[in-house]
């Protein structure tokens, strides 16, 4: 069996038939049960593995985690015919193991071969020494070929040589990304004589398939909607990128620990204009209150007419809930209290300044029975995740108007869709969605949206919903541009992980 296994292996079965006759007699096969140790991380590698069935993980431990086996980051699967090790060995790579090598589910069937033993042979029969010499560069060009074709098409124009060079690329670029950070890049390049900042783009959301369009980048810079999970950070890691910068506020979809396991340093933009969220908010609330969309296509069609379906309320003395006084939450509540509404507000950190203003801090229950319009102004995290939830129904007073303009995930929309169509929520005014991902910053006017939920959603004449633009001003976008260029700046000038000023850690 040692022979055929052999015979599969991409890169064995090129070997002489002797050469394979010697390593057949060097081979010791290992039946072990799932969870089993190979090689740990940070040790030394005296063998190479084949697999015969079952597979083999290459796992990563979580930095400043512990060593059990849910705080590991999978990196990738060695299935049947394939090898691990094998370069460490051939090499007499002296370095420690970058992972921790463990067999799978069911276990595995290993052939292992010494590492001390393979050399030997080679040692003592020069023409085996070329043939692993022939698979060491047949590696090395294969991998060098793939590296310099991606680097090359993404190379930009030539630069002043004098000058350092550090290559970002721009994942889920639209239109407004390109119009307002190509200026400013120009402008950075103009100004500086130490260093090129040179700026790729592509349409592409970054996930464990797109990371590797990264190749020969030192940085990435990512919006909402891309996903920078462990896979996608460690083909990032492979890549070369060093940095990651986020051209807005929130980094829930960033696995921070699998970004300090791989050595990856982040920064965010922590606030561009607060004021264009909550001044948005209060669109939204008066869109839906008064019916400004339903109003509006019956005037543009010649219908002046007024109905009872075009009612609204007046805000003034009505009871207003604010979940969520931070910042954005703060300004949204100065601009409830100029409408002359009652304003409760809910936040696990009380504001002095919310409070100064004749804000009432209480508890959500309390919110969800009295408020007539409620605020989502919380970031998402798992506290929050679903805080509007089918349980929460029966609690809210009914009629409320519900406005979302923080996170998508802070609602359960099953049950939002199930509480308007019975009534319990009078209405809502949505800039976030939480499966938005799918849809939001992309152009679905020619294809058939198939999430039922957004299409309630978009069906009913009581929502007013937008496609997460509440942070869209000019004053917002000239802040993001201007911090994240900040931000590859100082990672330039040598901070690295929580130095840098705007580091999510």
């Amino acid at each position: 069996m040692a022979k055929e296994l052999l015979e599969k292996n991409e890169q064995l079965r090129h070997l002489s038939t002797s050469f394979k006759d010697d390593l057949v007699k060097i081979m010791v096969a290992f039946d072990v049960l799932e969870g089993h140790v190979f090689i740990e991380e940070g040790d030394q590698i005296h063998s190479f593995f084949i697999v015969e069935s079952g597979v083999l993980m290459r796992t990563k431990r979580r930095s400043g985690d512990g060593n059990d086996d849910d705080q590991c980051i999978l990196i990738d699967e060695i299935g049947p015919g394939k090898m691990t090790g094998f370069l460490h060995v051939a090499g007499h790579d002296v370095d420690v193991a970058f992972a921790t090598i463990v067999s799978g589910k069911g276990g595995a069937k290993v052939w292992a071969v010494d590492g001390s033993h393979f050399r030997l042979i080679c040692e003592e029969n020069p023409q085996y020494a070329s043939e692993v010499i022939k698979i060491l560069t047949l590696r090395l060009r294969s991998t060098s070929k793939i590296v310099r074709a991606i680097v090359e098409q993404k190379s930009g124009a030539p630069v002043d040589s004098k000058k350092k060079v550090l290559k970002v690329l721009c994942y889920d670029t639209t239109s407004w990304v390109k119009e307002n950070f190509e200026p400013k890049v120009k402008s950075f390049n103009e100004k500086r004589d130490d260093i090129e900042l040179q700026m790729n783009y592509t349409q592409d959301r970054l996930n464990d398939k797109t990371a590797r369009f990264a190749a020969g980048y030192e940085a990435v810079c990512l919006f909402v909607n891309d996903t920078a999970d462990a896979e996608s950070i460690s083909v990032l890691s492979m890549c070369g990128v060093k940095l990651i910068v986020m051209r807005c506020a929130g980094f829930d979809r960033v696995d921070v620990k699998a970004a300090k396991t791989f050595g990856l340093s982040v920064a965010r933009v922590p606030a561009y204009s607060p004021y264009a969220v909550a001044e948005h908010a209060i669109a939204l609330l008066m869109s839906v209150n008064r019916r400004i969309p339903a109003a509006s296509t019956r005037v543009k069609m010649s219908n002046f007419t007024l109905e009872s379906s075009l009612l609204g309320m007046d805000i003034h003395g009505k009871s207003v809930g604010v979940m969520g006084t931070g910042k954005i939450g703060q300004i949204l509540c100065r601009i409830i209290t100029g409408f002359g509404a009652n304003l409760l507000a809910y936040d696990v950190f009380e504001s002095a300044e919310v409070k100064d203003m004749g804000g009432k801090y209480v508890s959500k229950e309390e919110i969800y029975k009295n408020c007539d319009v409620i605020f989502l102004m919380m970031p998402l995290l798992p506290s929050t995740t679903h805080i509007i939830n089918s349980s929460v129904l029966p609690l809210l007073k009914k009629g409320v108007i519900l406005i979302n303009t923080s996170r998508g995930g802070l609602v359960d929309t099953s049950a939002l869709v199930s509480g308007l169509q019975s009534g319990v929520i009078g209405g809502c005014g949505l800039d976030v969605y939480e499966n938005e991902g799918d849809y939001f910053f992309q152009d679905w006017s020619g294809k058939p949206v198939v999430d039922n939920t957004l299409v309630s959603l978009l069906g009913n004449n009581r929502v007013v919903m937008t496609a997460h633009q509440a942070f869209f001003t000019s004053e917002a976008i000239d802040k993001i541009v201007s911090t994240t260029i900040e931000n590859i700046d100082n990672y330039s000038s040598g901070l690295r992980g929580g130095n840098l000023p705007n580091s999510i850690w």
